[in-house]
């Protein structure tokens, strides 16, 4: 199963990073979303959209992801 690394800098300024195993990158994101993120977004798809929003901005992305 595919290993993702995964880098975000929280709304709160605090940065996260986590190596994740799952299935997909979207999986992976997900996980993390669900696992790591806490109280910077609610808990719902509308706060996953939100988060992907951030996470991928083509101007200041947030966050980064990487297939290892």
């Amino acid at each position: 199963m595919p290993k993702y690394a995964i880098a975000f800098l929280a709304p709160n300024q605090e940065f996260l990073h986590k190596v994740v195993e799952m299935d997909t990158k979207e999986s992976a994101l997900r996980f993390f979303f669900q696992n790591y993120i806490g109280d910077n977004y609610s808990q719902d798809d509308e706060g996953y959209n939100y988060f992907v929003e951030d996470f991928s901005d083509t101007d200041a992305p947030q966050g980064n992801i990487l297939e290892l």
